[in-house]
């Protein structure tokens, strides 16, 4: 996949950072990125286009626009991944002109006026780094929740190893055993006022208790205010208190000469991996040191970034600081606190995490506007006993529907077909349809199948994997109904027809336990793709029963789509995990299955309901 960043940006930041990392791993996973950007001072592999981004005027803009859609045509760009509001500006723009795909970043908080909250320059997928801020652009900027990700910042920990093992080799006894308090960021914006604040009135608290030194590290740009006071608590104090050390290519160095690192964003995470104790304060609020029973609040402002603006308490803050300087988290305890910090901020899964709002965000701009994907269960012989649930239809009625949409010109794409279409590979047919089949009755072998055949269409059958029971045993009060053998399965496999999970057992999902879940879900992948030796990458949610938290572990199991009943958004590429099917019922006419392919079909239903 092309991958273009745009950044806006006149010195380093997080999200240069973020995006050099996410960099990184595109690029192990063969992925060609490349950046835009004012400047970029980070080292990356990837291309680097200097472009003036963050120059707002609109006739810069507009050059930014046209120079943008140049290098999409250029590049064959796929993705466009915009990292700050002045590049999602132009990058909203351009990827309309060229229909590429769109994403935005969010890092912090943002400026309510009067055009951010009528003219939405993020699109329709947007990644935020805390929850805070997903709230903050849902109440504020009033956007849609739907199109809202929440997957953290992304730290590339085998650097961090690499640079602690270089700076391990450097660093004396003498340095490791002095009181450094340190800050690590810029001191432009509100993370100057976190400086001012420390040397105005935090330090000169501690300095009447104890004997420490204060660091700054980070930033290219050093507002005048802030060296005089620098100046002032030195001459005050009668000897060197404060130093601005600005920006270090080796952050984790001065983090492992400190005793206590002060810090928000990726930088709580960096320090605590270090094994040092952690104090958040950030652009918004003061939240404080960093424990186990404070991490995970922590985190979803962002360590302090990206919460609700705060007044700060002065005394609060030199009597926290001053108490984590003289009795620091246990050795046992800093462990556990690098282990979770690992664990939340891995590169590699948060990449993986975004490959997947990238996908829906080539669905977007690449998708028909509509895709149908009929719901059916089982297909009877004529003189076949009906079941009691109404989840049949005759062979004969579906020789007519298929009949319908092939006279009308549609043509069956699978899961896979649609993956592949996102990543360019191949694409799509003018009136694509998807037919899916639910819990893999042999009736789909041996009266669908042919009937498909005949066509030349294909489908997609959902099967309950459990090799002990193979027939319909959640349904106890039906007429036994057999499902497909593995050699039945392997036949239609080999002949088209894609096969998804409809778990082991067919539980109800949201009512059983999360490791249940998780073994649902886990398992049946499993089973098929060892009977098949092909990937499954889609699931269908048993009664279409499913919340958040089912969601959630379906994605991480490894499923790309998950089809739903009638939940899910209207639009088909709005939620790849809950894609809202049309059933096909015994009493389904001609008019109706007609009405029920029809684009407007599912906002019709919605209304009418």
């Amino acid at each position: 996949m092309n991958i273009l960043h745009v950044l806006s940006q006149f010195e380093v930041t997080g999200a240069e950072a973020y995006a050099v990392t996410l960099i990184e791993e595109q690029l192990r996973s063969g992925h060609i990125p490349t950046v835009v950007s004012d400047t970029l001072t980070l080292t990356t592999r990837a291309a680097y286009v200097q472009m003036p981004i963050g120059q707002r005027s609109y006739p810069q803009r507009i050059r930014n626009i046209l120079a943008l859609v140049r290098l999409i045509r250029k590049r064959s760009i796929d993705i466009v991944h915009a990292h700050s509001r002045a590049a999602s500006w132009v990058s909203w723009f351009a990827t309309r002109i060229t229909r590429t795909g769109f994403v935005s970043t969010i890092h912090g908080r943002q400026h309510i006026h009067a055009s951010s909250t009528t003219f939405n320059v993020y699109g329709k997928s947007i990644v935020v780094i805390s929850s805070s801020l997903k709230d903050h652009l849902v109440h504020d900027l009033h956007l849609p929740a739907r199109s809202i990700h929440v997957i953290p910042n992304c730290i590339l920990w085998e650097w961090w190893d690499s640079q602690v093992a270089s700076a391990q080799q450097k660093i004396s006894d003498q340095d490791r055993k002095n009181d450094v308090i340190l800050f690590v960021g810029r001191l432009t914006g509100p993370k100057g006022d976190i400086v001012r604040t420390m040397l105005r009135a935090v330090l000169p608290i501690i300095l009447q208790q104890r004997s420490v030194r204060f660091r700054t590290v980070g930033g290219m740009i050093t507002p005048k205010e802030i060296p005089p006071l620098v100046e002032d608590l030195n001459f005050a104090f009668g000897r060197q208190i404060a130093e601005l050390r600005g920006f270090q290519s080796n952050p984790a160095a001065e983090m492992l000469q400190a005793r206590v690192v002060i810090g928000s964003g990726r930088v709580v995470p960096e320090a605590l991996y270090v094994g040092k104790p952690a104090l958040a304060f950030g652009e918004t609020d003061y939240v404080g040191p960093v424990t186990l029973d404070t991490f995970d609040e922590a985190a979803t402002t962002n360590f302090g970034d990206t919460g609700e603006h705060r007044p700060i308490d002065v005394n609060k803050i030199a009597r926290e600081l001053l108490a984590l300087v003289e009795q620091p988290p246990s050795a046992e305890q800093q462990k556990e606190l690098a282990r979770l910090a690992r664990a939340r901020f891995e590169s590699r899964t948060v990449c993986n995490a975004i490959l997947g709002v990238y996908g829906q965000a080539l669905a977007h701009a690449r998708s028909p506007r509509s895709i149908p994907v009929l719901m059916y269960h089982r297909v009877l012989p004529d003189s076949a006993n009906a079941p009691a649930h109404g989840i049949w239809i005759r062979e004969s009625t579906f020789a007519h529907q298929l009949d319908s949409l092939q006279r009308r010109g549609f043509e069956t794409i699978t899961f896979r077909d649609y993956s592949e279409f996102l990543d360019g590979k191949k694409p799509l047919p003018r009136r694509p349809v998807i037919l899916t089949f639910d819990d893999g009755y042999v009736d789909n072998y041996a009266c669908a199948f042919p009937l498909l055949q005949k066509v030349g269409f294909r489908a997609v059958i959902y099967t309950v994997t459990d090799i002990e029971r193979r027939m319909n045993f959640w349904d106890t009060d039906d007429i036994t109904a057999p499902l497909m053998t593995v050699a039945q399965m392997k036949e239609l496999h080999h002949a088209g027809i894609e096969f998804g999970s409809h778990t082991v057992t067919h539980p109800r999902l949201p009512d059983i336990d999360q490791e249940s879940v998780r073994r649902e879900l886990v398992t049946s992948k499993q089973h098929i793709e060892e009977m098949l030796g092909s990937e499954v990458l889609s699931f269908a949610y048993p009664y279409g029963a499913l919340n958040s938290s089912v969601k959630k572990m379906v994605a991480e199991a490894g499923y790309k789509f998950a089809v739903a009943a009638d939940s899910g958004p209207l639009m088909f590429h709005e939620d790849f995990l809950e894609i809202r099917r049309t059933q096909v019922f015994p009493w389904t006419g001609t008019a109706g299955f007609w009405k029920k392919t029809l684009p407007l079909y599912k906002r019709y239903k919605r209304m009418k309901s």
